[in-house]
């Protein structure tokens, strides 16, 4: 089945949703898949932690030595307020625990500070089950250029099965640990000179959870797919998915991932 790029228009489920790059925005496009329609969702969200601050390096001896670092990602993660920020994550959620079924897994990425919040709704609101908290740890995390904290050298994972049916884990592939080191993609990985994503997270922790909450053919969910990285993912583990995201210049490179990409599409 060939690589797609669509948007809203031209949407039928579920032939023109799975195994395709859907550019439009998550709230909407979710509205259409059908309830309980996916095994688990495994996503990377915006956490509303970027700002205007450009962090100088190399230009002050008492700093350490390296390129500028903006801390702004980009307009998908600017909100007006924390009260906003949290309601529109809210309301993806309740969209992502209609499409998945009962027993599936919710596995999120977000920010250390705010992921209590979501815990708790998911908890209190649909009765989830909290399997835990994976931390993604950086080998080469970036240096604190201004020396006034420790390095910013891990990124949490939360995982909650939803109520009403069987949990998919797969034992057999054996024990794993709740953490894993891998370095920071965006040192390595570049397309046309520039860096994949701003914040691109490594398909190796894509592929971890795939494998152990999820089966072959089973349809994985992915409403803030970047790049691509668990589109990929999917893709080389004989898993199918659908994938959303609101940036045309990011469905494009994921396409072309997909495409370079060694596995089947069902």
């Amino acid at each position: 089945m060939p690589l797609e790029c669509l948007d809203r228009e031209t949407l039928v489920y579920p032939d023109n949703f799975i195994n395709k790059v859907i550019c439009g925005d998550s709230l909407e496009l979710m509205k259409l898949i059908p309830a309980e329609a996916v095994e688990l969702i495994f996503t990377d969200p915006p956490y509303a932690i970027s700002n205007e601050v450009i962090i100088t390096r190399g230009r002050n001896k008492m700093k350490f030595k390296g390129k500028d670092i903006s801390q702004d990602f980009g307009d998908w993660d600017k909100f007006n307020s924390l009260e906003e920020f949290m309601d529109w994550t809210f309301k993806w959620l309740d969209e992502a625990v209609r499409t998945l079924r009962g027993g599936g897994m919710l596995c999120s990425y977000f920010d250390r500070d705010k992921v209590n919040f979501i815990s708790r709704y998911l908890q209190d609101k649909y009765g989830f089950k909290c399997k835990g908290y994976y931390a993604d740890l950086k080998s080469n995390p970036v240096p604190q250029a201004r020396k006034v904290k420790w390095m910013n050298g891990w990124e949490i994972i939360g995982m909650w099965q939803k109520p009403g049916g069987k949990l998919t884990y797969n034992y057999q592939l054996g024990q794993a640990k709740d953490w894993g080191v891998r370095a920071i993609v965006g040192h390595t990985t570049k397309e046309d000179g520039e860096r994949i994503h701003p914040t691109q997270k490594p398909i190796s922790v894509a592929k971890k959870f795939i494998s152990y909450w999820s089966n072959k053919d089973d349809i994985v969910l992915d409403p803030f797919m970047g790049t691509g990285f668990v589109l990929v993912g999917c893709k080389e583990l004989n898993r199918r998915f659908i994938g959303i995201e609101k940036d045309t210049r990011y469905c494009q490179k994921a396409e072309r991932r997909l495409m370079n990409t060694i596995g089947s599409l069902f």
